[in-house]
């Protein structure tokens, strides 16, 4: 109802009697009120709809910040694996090609060493003739020696035999 059918209403109960017009207008005044309260309740709902799908909006925002947060970490920390994956490969095959050159040196030095050991058997060998050839060298030259000595001393008494005769005078034979 209008508010001039309100005020007539009122007007009119001044006259025809308060108690009549007095509900009629407690009646349209309570309808106006629920009226007023369901709009309200109304305003209240699209508000809390409003702020329900803002909230929505602001967990979706979220959402997606910390999806493309805990990407680009992904991402870096996978650019770290692969960059510490590379550095592991080189390192490895640095590491492999001087295994392979150290094992290499190995196999050399343990044929030089079996040359050697095969030499030294043979010079050991060698050197044990050597010395048994120097010591009958030795037992031969003191035989020489002995009999230069004796030879030198025989020449020695040869000598003096030889001057002793020299100094006599020879006597001719007696025919």
């Amino acid at each position: 109802m209008e508010t001039g059918v309100i005020v007539a209403l009122v007007t009119a109960a001044g006259a025809t009697g308060a108690g009549v017009t007095g509900t009629v207008a407690a009646h349209i005044l309570s309808r106006r009120t629920r009226a007023a309260q369901q709009r309200l309740a109304a305003a209240q709902a699209r508000q809390a709809e409003a702020a329900a799908e803002q909230l929505h909006a602001e967990g979706d925002r979220i959402r997606q910040d910390i999806y493309q947060e805990l990407t680009q970490d992904l991402r870096a920390e996978l650019t770290e694996v692969k960059a510490a994956l590379k550095d592991a490969r080189q390192s490895l095959a640095a590491t492999s090609a001087e295994a392979e050159r150290l094992r290499l040196r190995v196999v050399e030095l343990e044929s030089r060493i079996a040359q050697l050991a095969q030499t030294e058997q043979h010079l050991s060998a060698e050197l044990r003739s050597a010395q048994a050839e120097r010591d009958q060298l030795r037992v031969q030259l003191a035989g020489k020696d002995a009999t230069i000595t004796a030879l030198t001393a025989q020449i020695g008494d040869l000598k003096a035999q030889l001057a002793g005769l020299q100094q006599a005078p020879v006597t001719a034979p007696r025919t």
